[in-house]
């Protein structure tokens, strides 16, 4: 945390993006561990812990899922599940009984996620240290590992579902006929490498743009939230003014709570002034308690969390999307 690397920023945000690394040689808990046979525990535990949470989630509303007057959860989920499906209705056109469940799972399961990026940078972290834990990263999906290893599953299960649809001849015709072709039996056979070559390539883009879209834009916003945090650092504020202030986090979480009861209730502009009641008063010195520093800390993070709100979610849609496309391309013939 901040007081490992005292004031200096560099030892902070080094501090920050370093995992909780398990070297499988040695078994060891080993932060300079480097190599395959590296496990990063916070990104398999957190990537467990959210993976639980979606399952009691939609078992919970299944569970008390009535035909007569629903109840708000189950609207919620109601909601959800009816527009996955009919994003999954409009980008595959084939039949299949688990393209949308596989879309629901992918989709919530990388928004959650993301959504950790919304607790202050040191809130999880400043726990984990008091229990002897050393270092924590709690957003699973600015890990490569996660958001590659995600990628290539999905790549995997569309690769395997072209050959069920399509059969070994077709995806070898894919391969080798398309996307040039030609009814001369000689060209058509010089051509194969070159087709063989540029389909490799297309397949192999799939996996490594879904998923270094997704770890780029949510590293890019853990390391604005980081950079934020050390920016009041520099400022000369003490540890506790940063977002390690357990006053930040209380701030924001009874602000957002507050917001968020207010939106649903018909109340947006009571609840968007609510959750800038805080920064505003700080900018202008009317909220006293928790020092100057903590503050700007409140304001600059405030502006970057509402703007970061509409990423993980639109990664996590951009995500669901497109694996349903390259379900869909699975199974469509050429």
């Amino acid at each position: 945390m901040a007081s490992e690397g005292g004031h200096d920023s560099s030892s902070y945000i080094l501090h920050h993006l370093t995992n909780l690394k398990l070297d499988l040689h040695t078994m060891q808990v080993n932060p300079e561990a480097t190599g395959f046979w590296v496990l990063h525990l916070d990104s398999v535990f957190f990537s467990l812990l959210l993976a639980a949470i979606f399952v009691v989630m939609f078992r919970l509303a299944a569970r008390k899922a009535t035909s007569g007057t629903p109840g708000k959860w189950q609207n919620f989920i109601e909601l959800c599940i009816e527009f996955v499906d009919s994003q999954v209705k409009d980008a595959f056109h084939h039949q299949s009984r688990f393209v949308a469940p596989m879309a629901l799972l992918v989709g919530f399961w990388v928004f959650l996620m993301n959504f950790m990026d919304m607790l202050p940078v040191d809130f999880l972290p400043k726990v984990a240290g008091d229990v002897g834990v050393d270092h924590l990263r709690t957003v699973p999906s600015t890990d490569p590992n996660v958001a590659l290893g995600m990628s290539l599953t999905v790549f995997l299960i569309a690769f395997g579902y072209s050959f069920v649809k399509k059969g070994f001849g077709g995806v070898g015709a894919e391969f080798l006929f398309h996307p040039f072709s030609a009814n001369n039996i000689v060209v058509k056979i010089l051509l194969m490498p070159i087709n063989f070559l540029l389909k490799l390539v297309e397949e192999l883009a799939k996996p490594l743009s879904l998923g270094l879209r997704l770890f780029g834009n949510m590293y890019a916003g853990e390391m604005i939230f980081i950079l934020l945090a050390t920016f009041t650092l520099s400022m000369g504020a003490g540890v506790g003014a940063t977002a390690v202030s357990w006053g930040v986090f209380a701030l924001f979480a009874v602000l957002s709570l507050a917001t968020v009861y207010l939106f649903a209730y018909g109340k947006a502009l009571w609840g968007l002034a609510l959750f800038l009641l805080v920064p505003i008063g700080a900018a202008v010195g009317l909220v006293p308690g928790l020092g100057a520093f903590t503050y700007e800390q409140i304001l600059l993070a405030t502006g970057w969390t509402i703007f970061h709100i509409l990423i993980i979610g639109l990664q996590a849609y951009i995500f669901m999307v497109l694996t349903v496309v390259y379900m869909a391309m699975s199974a469509d013939h050429h």
